[in-house]
């Protein structure tokens, strides 16, 4: 585009740049005109000459005849090269000088040109334009390939038919060989320019292009929620505060998917626990119901049997009997879950005394032995290991510990089979008691170790009479430990079951 167009674009500039250059010598000559200076040609106009590639002629018109050609290259070397001599404004005899033939050729074909358009001769003469075009004849007559510019001023003029006319003829011979060379190079510095575009076109894909694809990337790894990875670029550009956002983006990400995720175990495990709460509340109801019910039933059955008047002496006495233990089976179970409602409350405060172990042990045995009077041979052992400075005292609430003791003996004692063996023991370390209550019989099944502390859970499931119990008593064990910072434990061993708790040494 550039050598095609620069031969044109040059043209136009040449014709204005001619134009007004023209007119600035043409009013400056005809100053001097006026001014009576020696005619000649002025070193300005040589000037005008060597910047335009032009050659340039005073002309003098009388009544609308050229008569007088001047040309040169300054006042010295002035010189009349022709005389016109026209008899009619359409022929003119042309008499240059023979040494100048070949100089003013080019200017004679331009006087002819514009002579013969009257037009243009009354723009000049008559309206004081200044023209400059492109000659064909001129051309023609010069021999060359290229049109030269004509350029034509009025110095002076009467607004008629005579006056004195400048008239130039610029060459654009060099210029259009310039930009044909120009239109070969130009090739050149496309093909070199074209490499260069592919080339930068290449290294900006690198930076912009293969960052977007990796940011890209990313954003594939955001969505399938993966935030392992960060991009860690320390571009100061926009794709490097783009990479930071997305940084930041994963950081909020991950750390609300944290939250959201610890959220929504904490629900699972609410709802898990609200799960478990109905299930115990359930089988909370269902065993009282079950406690309750059976003596309800006696209750009501021997005292409609009083009242009907039915049976004498003892077997009246006998339903009697049977009401009052009934009586006060309901007493106990109420009593054990008014006990467990009151420890579970949390408003239980304990009163913590120094209390002889082993004359708790032996108390508790004292009971176990009342206790197994419907069992044949069954034996109650106590064993107490002093502590090392032979302290026998612990710190504890002794009501509570005492009530331990007696539902774990009970427990004992209803699951030991006859001629079994139950032994309370109590080894003191350096800081604390260990209290095991072991009884014979038959181990606790595995999958039953961490329900037996639950409210109304028993091991035996049709709740049998003769196997005794309210399936309290454990979880009021459970909840006593608790408010000592302690809790109880219990495994099989060998022969039987062993329940063991902690309590702490008086004095540590």
């Amino acid at each position: 585009m550039l050598g095609n167009g620069f031969s044109r674009f040059y043209e136009r500039r040449q014709v204005s740049d001619v134009t007004e250059a023209m007119k600035g010598i043409g009013q400056q000559y005809g100053l001097d005109w006026k001014q009576n200076i020696e005619p000649g040609l002025p070193a300005y106009i040589s000037q005008f000459e060597s910047s335009y590639f032009a050659k340039v002629a005073v002309l003098t018109i009388e009544d609308g005849i050229a008569n007088q050609l001047l040309t040169g290259g300054g006042t010295e070397n002035s010189q009349l090269v022709l005389q016109l001599q026209a008899p009619s404004n359409s022929d003119f005899i042309v008499t240059p000088k023979p040494s100048v033939e070949s100089e003013v050729s080019g200017l004679m074909a331009a006087l002819q040109e514009w002579l013969g358009d009257e037009n243009s001769f009354q723009q000049v003469m008559e309206q004081g334009q200044t023209l400059t075009y492109k000659s064909e004849a001129a051309s023609s007559a010069a021999g060359t390939a290229v049109s030269p510019l004509i350029a034509i001023t009025a110095a002076s003029t009467d607004g008629s038919q005579s006056g004195t006319i400048l008239l130039a003829v610029s060459s654009l011979q060099p210029i259009t060989h310039a930009a044909s060379v120009f239109r070969g190079l130009s090739l050149y510095v496309f093909g070199a320019a074209l490499v260069f575009v592919l080339l930068l076109a290449f290294g900006y894909a690198q930076m912009i292009a293969n960052p977007l694809i990796r940011l890209n990337a990313f954003a594939g790894r955001l969505a399938n929620l993966e935030f392992d990875k960060r991009i860690g670029w320390k571009r100061k550009d926009e794709i490097g505060e783009l990479a930071r956002t997305f940084d930041f983006l994963t950081d909020n990400l991950q750390q609300t998917l944290e939250q959201l995720q610890t959220a929504n175990e904490k629900l699972r495990q609410d709802i898990e626990r609200e799960k478990q709460l109905e299930r115990m509340r359930r089988q909370f109801v269902a065993g009282v119901s079950h406690e309750l019910k059976t003596p309800l039933s006696l209750i009501g059955g021997y005292a409609e049997g009083l009242k009907d008047n039915i049976g004498k002496g003892a077997k009246r006495e006998k339903y009697a009997e049977v009401i009052l233990e009934e009586t006060g089976r309901m007493a106990a179970i109420v009593a054990d879950m008014l006990n467990l409602s009151h420890l579970e409350s949390g408003q239980y405060a304990l009163k913590w005394e120094t209390f002889d172990v082993a004359e708790l042990l032996n108390a508790a045995a004292d009971r176990a032995d009342g206790l197994h009077a419907g069992k044949a041979g069954l034996h109650v052992k106590v064993n107490v290991t002093p502590a090392p400075n032979g302290e026998t005292a612990a710190v504890a609430d002794r009501f509570r510990i005492d009530q331990v003791l007696t539902n774990l003996v009970s427990n004992a004692v209803r699951h030991t089979p006859d001629g079994g063996i139950i032994e309370l023991s109590a080894s003191a370390g350096e800081k604390e008691w260990t209290v095991t209550v072991y009884n014979e019989g038959d181990s606790i099944p595995e999958e039953e170790l961490t329900r037996i502390w639950g409210e109304f859970y028993r091991i035996d499931k049709a709740r049998s009479r003769e196997s005794g119990g309210t399936g309290i008593g454990l979880a009021i064990v459970r909840e006593i430990m608790e408010l000592h910072g302690s809790r109880c434990e219990v495994r099989n061993e060998r022969g039987g079951v062993a329940f063991r708790f902690k309590l702490r040494l008086a004095g540590s």
